[in-house]
């Protein structure tokens, strides 16, 4: 779920290879599978590491090949939220996700089809 830079020895994302510290390079690119653990801000944007500017740009473009589902990253805050308290309202959920009702719905039922596909 979250999108900061890992610690302990960084991997290339693209091919696994091992990276020298110090020779990484990072960037970002658009995720709906991603929130932050933190920063709603943050929300939707993945850390890349890569080994080289070639397979940088190689995680930038499979990304940008991925589809951005609104949903998915909804869920994701909703379940920041949820992890933080027990149980929350419908209105309290509104509050704390910055989402509204109609949002909320939709999430469910993505989720719900999400869970359906599975079985």
């Amino acid at each position: 779920m979250d999108s900061e830079k890992p610690e302990g020895p960084q991997l290339c994302g693209w091919c696994g290879m091992a990276i020298h510290e110090g020779m990484e390079v990072h960037g970002m690119a658009r995720d709906s599978s991603v929130t932050h653990a933190s920063d709603p801000a943050r929300d939707g944007q993945r850390f890349l590491t890569s080994c080289s500017r070639e397979h940088l740009a190689a995680l930038q473009e499979h990304y940008r090949h991925r589809p951005f589902v609104d949903e998915e990253l909804w869920a994701g805050k909703m379940a920041r939220a949820l992890d933080r308290s027990e149980a929350l309202t419908v209105e309290q959920l509104e509050e704390v996700t910055g989402l509204s009702r109609e949002q909320i719905e939709r999430c469910v039922a993505w989720l719900e089809a999400q869970v359906y596909r599975l079985h």
